[in-house]
């Protein structure tokens, strides 16, 4: 195993355990500073509870994984990357539009939950905000444990997840300046490039799992001087960050391109404003469709 098989691992491990930790210290932060603090226990409870709740799917993942005959393991692999690849986008996405309210958003459930005599709510709520991150992040680690190797992609996420969990209780109890703005940029930036290489690797195990004859043509071979194999050092390492193949199909180089004009085309949309926009308009017009038989009732 090189040091360039974890990588895939470790940007996704250090990257959501920074989301989780950060939505975990607001909750513990307000209620610090609402002098609830007694209430911590119900968040670490679903904190807990979520790790191994996530770790337990990584699990399923990959024991179902080698369980499965030769024949339908590709198309098993390929679902679960492009599954991950979708999970992942949505994610990232989210985060461009959600960051600059998450703090209010999350207060507000917590105000919520507070007003009520049942402290089930503060398990519930922690255990879906870490839980989201964790399905993710078993998601994509059982996908680059397929460009890689799994004990690769494990101990690259474990590596993460730790780095991580230090940063955050930094940032949370020690007041340490990061630029968490930049760093969501780079990492998100990091995870388009990763995501994109393993759509194609997606379609690339269906694609051999069912046979698909269309666009199987191969666009370039270049295993002779830069193989994909562990035995060429740049290589794999092109391998496991970007899902580079030595001798891809036209249909994989279609996958690789098109997901990232999907991707540049939702940047853009949600940079100009014209998805929250949108998201705006559905609310009013649900809205009105729930007030409209109250109107109508009423006069």
């Amino acid at each position: 195993m090189d040091f360039v098989d974890i990588v895939p691992g470790l940007i996704i491990g250090l990257r959501e355990g920074i989301e989780a930790a950060l939505v975990i210290g607001i909750i513990l932060g307000y209620l610090a500073k609402i002098g609830r603090q007694a209430l911590s226990r119900y968040v670490y409870g679903g904190t807990v509870g979520a790790i191994l709740a996530s770790a337990g799917v990584a699990a399923v993942l990959f024991v179902v994984a080698g369980g499965l005959p030769p024949g339908v393991e590709p198309i098993y692999e390929g679902v679960a990357m492009i599954l991950a690849v979708a999970v992942l986008t949505s994610m990232l996405f989210w985060m461009m539009t959600a960051a600059k309210n998450i703090k209010v958003h999350v207060q507000e459930r917590l105000d919520q939950l507070l007003s009520r005599p049942q402290m089930l709510g503060l398990v519930v709520l922690s255990f879906i905000m870490v839980f989201r991150e964790g399905v993710e992040t078993a998601l994509f680690m059982y996908g680059a444990g397929a460009l890689t190797s799994p004990p690769a992609a494990i101990l690259g996420v474990t590596l993460g997840l730790v780095i991580a969990g230090v940063v955050g209780v930094g940032i949370v109890r020690a007041s340490w300046r990061i630029n968490l703005k930049r760093f969501f940029q780079v990492t998100g930036v990091l995870l388009v490039v990763i995501a994109a290489g393993l759509f194609s690797n997606g379609i690339h195990e269906l694609q051999e799992g069912f046979g698909w004859t269309l666009g199987s043509a191969v666009v370039y071979d270049w295993s002779a001087f830069l193989s994909d194999e562990s035995a060429n050092l740049l290589g794999s390492l092109l391998h496991g960050l970007v899902g580079y193949r030595d001798a891809p199909t036209v249909l994989e180089v279609a996958a690789y391109a098109s997901y990232w004009v999907f991707a540049v085309v939702l940047y853009l949309a949600i940079r100009s404003g014209r998805l929250s926009g949108l998201a705006t308009r559905l609310r009013g017009t649900r809205a009105s469709a729930r007030a409209g038989p109250a109107d109508t009732d009423s006069t």
